[in-house]
């Protein structure tokens, strides 16, 4: 007979990546005898816990995250708040002994916000790198597992690739030499997203990570199968722009126009082997969400349009016929020609993300695929990012974080164990 398990959730947060992911947990795949309570939510506003927590079928709403964890002792614990708490409620996880912490993107921000200090992009990266390490330590030292939750990282075509390049390994391939991505949409609707000490930094930040997190995956994954070393960034050179602020009010009419942070940010790594990534992120899309991803390697070409995707098109000569039905995120109207994305939370990789989260509680030998290396090199890159933008955009060396820490092999992607997206002949 199977032992029947249940997994204890709890959430920080009440925004938009909050709702999806308590949405999420019920989509990921059937496992006989487990079942997931959702059992707290944290807000800064107690009243928009208790609304969350009553809409979503939540057991308890709390006021402070410390509380709630310590109280609850959750198996997973979703970091999916505004992005100056990050840190500090991973600390607080992992000293409540949390089993499996998910960690919305970006990993943390500058602590010199809070403190309200001002300093030049390099010593923003700094202090930023030096409070990730010691937030990175404490999952560390505690045993838990951290789940960064890039969700590009989980898309299937992703997982698609990976399995690609494991086959082209037996036959001396699976070289990936150049990635290109972008995310994009007409402005974040988070109030905290136009004000740096809450988000950190705008399209650059909170939008190339999108793109940026696969191209990173791919090449740690391509070192793992090639000679069990993951290959890391080596320089980054970048741009971070404000463009609808200088422009003139009208141009602004169907975006969300950003006064304190980028709207447009452009990113170029070069790896250890002297490939390349070029990610981009804006609030530029007037025409709803953008998340394409396109990799050439040395056996082929491999482009993944995740939003929109030409698999469906519908054509609306009147919006209202849709009623309030949402084709494809952030998409502004229905009416006209568009093509609808079906189960996005699956397409965006939502599902499969929380999966391996899941997946990481009853498995004790089961690690994240986006995990703290996934982090760690994300930030660098992005903070790095900020500094060659803020210095005309030349290289900046990150080898001084991507070299200077080690990281155990449960803290980087096993790319056997990904899961498997093709069926076999």
């Amino acid at each position: 007979m199977t032992q029947h398990r249940t997994i204890k959730v709890t959430v920080n947060g009440t925004g938009f990546a909050a709702d999806y992911t308590v949405q999420t947990y019920g989509m990921i795949p059937h496992k006989n005898g487990v079942s997931i309570e959702l059992a707290g939510v944290t807000s800064g506003q107690l009243e928009n816990a208790a609304k969350f927590a009553a809409a979503h079928g939540i057991s308890k709403a709390y006021l402070e995250h410390a509380a709630m964890v310590n109280e609850l002792r959750p198996d997973i614990d979703n970091i999916a708040c505004e992005n100056f708490a990050h840190g500090s409620y991973v600390i607080e996880a992992a000293a409540a002994g949390v089993g499996v912490i998910v960690l919305e993107k970006p990993p943390v921000i500058w602590p010199g916000f809070s403190e309200g200090r001002e300093a030049d992009a390099r010593t923003r990266k700094v202090e930023s790198m030096k409070f990730l390490s010691e937030v990175l330590d404490a999952v560390r030292r505690a045993g838990s597992k951290l789940l960064y939750a890039e969700d590009f990282v989980y898309v299937d075509g992703v997982k698609g690739l990976v399995e690609l390049l494991i086959e082209a390994r037996k036959r001396d391939k699976g070289k990936v030499l150049y990635q290109r991505g972008v995310c994009a949409h007409q402005g974040s609707h988070a109030p905290a997203y136009d004000t740096p000490a809450k988000s950190g930094g705008g399209a650059l930040f909170n939008k190339a990570c999108h793109p940026l997190g696969p191209c990173l995956f791919l090449k740690q994954v391509e070192g793992l199968l090639r000679n069990g070393r993951p290959i890391r960034p080596l320089k980054v050179s970048a741009n971070a722009l404000q463009i609808l602020k200088h422009q003139e009010p009208t141009a602004g009419e169907h975006f969300r126009v950003m006064q304190n942070v980028d709207d447009f940010g452009r990113i170029t790594v070069v790896f250890e082997d002297h490939t390349v990534a070029e990610v981009i992120g804006h609030d530029l899309s007037i025409s709803g969400i953008r998340n394409e991803l396109s990799i050439i390697t040395d056996f082929a070409q491999y482009d993944l349009r995740i939003n929109p995707c030409n698999e469906i098109e519908l054509f609306l000569p009147k919006s209202d016929a849709a009623g309030n039905l949402l084709l494809r995120e952030k998409l502004p109207t229905p009416q006209g020609t568009s093509f609808p994305r079906p189960n996005q939370f699956h397409a965006h990789g939502y599902v499969s993300e929380m999966n391996d989260a899941v997946d990481c509680v009853l498995q004790n030998d089961r690690y994240p695929q986006s995990g703290a290396m996934m982090a760690w090199d994300t930030m660098a890159v992005l903070m790095a990012g900020y500094e060659s933008a803020d210095n005309g955009g030349g290289f900046v060396d990150v080898s001084e974080f991507c070299q200077g820490r080690e990281f155990h092999a449960n803290e980087m992607p096993d790319p056997h164990r990904f899961g498997a997206v093709f069926q076999r002949t």
